[in-house]
């Protein structure tokens, strides 16, 4: 509203074009969230630089190449720091404004994006997908068997329900990876050469739809492919690519300017680089915009930027009188949406504290893990806290209890999980009140 009653008070005092370009410029620059020390907002001082030197040990280890750590408690950004190396290769300090890719903490801006249009009427969560992909319309799930000859082989049957967009921001689509299994559906995946960085979204979806689902719709929480198709549902909507709409939907708003499926020229000499070659996946960002604009693990962006996303979540779809979300809608979001009789693959022990399980007491909302109970899973935290990870080392946990949200950027793919553990463990701990 700033900015419109701003551009009124222009035009109606005829100010030359230039200049009032010059100031609504000047005044459209991102705010920074207050800072306060950490003994006002409830915050140890003295298990900060416990954080600190952890950090500092794992880096001159060799374990990490540097970190960015933000925490904010009561709206207030009371731990900022920037700790080793933003390219350690040419000796670049990390800094504050470092762009980290953060692959999969591109899904929860992805969600906000869906439930805005939610909110406008554009569609619905109970919707069928193919509604507005029709092709997925007679996709077929892939169920393994024996054969005479003692081989596995597929048979397709059909499925017992279409997938709703629920199901997508859910993970319950029955999509997949195709990396992080071996079964004949996962392999149809790689054969097929779904991730080809030539195609664009509406290709890569489309041939998706002609591939088998691992599973009904519906029945098992499956980590995979559901926000890269939502990506192309949104573009279908806006009539925009996903970059556009999201800009215009999430990131625009937020005022998040460095956060993007590519990092302008000018802004790469802040980019942080791992120390460990990509195995499956790449995490540089690009410096032009990419063909395949991936809605699951495509974006780059800052700490501070992550920080202003988080804070909206956590004001309850709001930000310094900027309203992205209503509040039912986040209430929406934060909640656990899987049904007791959903099942959750298997996964390797180190997963068991982060995805939904019974016995760790987390479910799966719209975009992110809730934690639905305390006394089940191994680390520190709050029932009601959700959170995520990027499998490129990026983690944030908000905790609406302690009004507290951290973020903990490591360019380091090859110990996410354990970053997360570090950051859900020390971070909690910081609370001194």
């Amino acid at each position: 509203m700033k900015t419109l009653s701003t551009s009124i008070f222009f035009k109606r005092f005829v100010i030359p074009t230039t200049i009032a370009a010059c100031l609504l410029g000047t005044l459209s620059i991102a705010r920074a969230i207050e800072t306060a020390k950490p003994a006002s907002v409830g915050i140890s001082a003295a298990k900060v630089q416990d954080f600190k030197v952890e950090l500092q040990r794992r880096v001159d280890a060799g374990e990490i190449p540097g970190a960015v750590l933000l925490v904010l408690k009561n709206g207030k950004i009371a731990v900022q720091e920037a700790i080793g190396f933003r390219d350690r290769l040419n000796a670049a300090p990390m800094a504050m404004d470092t762009i980290f890719p953060i692959a999969s903490m591109t899904k929860p801006i992805v969600a906000v994006a869906v439930m805005r249009l939610v909110e406008q009427g554009k569609l619905s969560l109970s919707d069928p997908l193919s509604n507005y992909i029709p092709e997925f319309k007679t996709t077929k799930v892939g169920v393994e068997k024996i054969n005479a000859e003692g081989k596995s082989e597929l048979e397709l049957v059909n499925a017992s329900r279409e997938i709703t967009i629920q199901d997508l921001m859910r993970h319950t689509s029955g999509l997949t990876y195709g990396y992080f299994d071996n079964t004949l559906v996962d392999k149809s995946y790689l054969d097929n050469n779904i991730y080809d960085q030539n195609q664009s979204l509406e290709q890569q979806t489309s041939k998706l739809a002609t591939l088998p689902l691992k599973y009904q719709p519906g029945s098992t929480w499956n980590y995979g492919l559901s926000f890269d198709v939502l990506g192309r549902v949104i573009e279908v909507i806006t009539k925009q690519s996903l970059d556009q709409a999201l800009k215009e939907l999430v990131t625009g708003p937020l005022e998040m300017k460095d956060t993007n499926f590519w990092v302008d020229e000018s802004k790469y000499s802040r980019v942080a680089y791992s120390s460990v070659p990509p195995s499956k996946w790449k995490y540089t960002p690009l410096k032009t915009k990419p063909n395949l604009l991936s809605g699951g693990i495509g974006m780059s962006s800052t700490a501070k930027d992550y920080a202003r996303f988080c804070q909206m979540l956590l004001n309850k779809g709001q930000i310094e009188g900027t309203r992205v979300l209503s509040r039912k809608s986040v209430e929406l979001m934060t909640s656990n949406h899987l049904p007791p009789g959903v099942q959750a693959v298997k996964v390797p022990s180190s997963w068991a504290n982060f995805v939904p399980r019974l016995e760790s007491g987390l479910g799966f909302g719209l975009g992110f893990a809730v934690r639905t109970e305390q006394g089940r899973g191994a680390l520190l935290g709050s029932s009601g806290e959700y959170f995520w990870l990027g499998a490129s080392g990026t983690n944030f946990v908000i905790d609406p209890m302690e009004k507290m949200i951290t973020i903990l950027m490591i360019a380091q793919s090859d110990k996410g999980l354990e970053n997360l553990q570090l950051m859900r463990n020390m971070g909690s701990a910081l609370i001194d009140d």
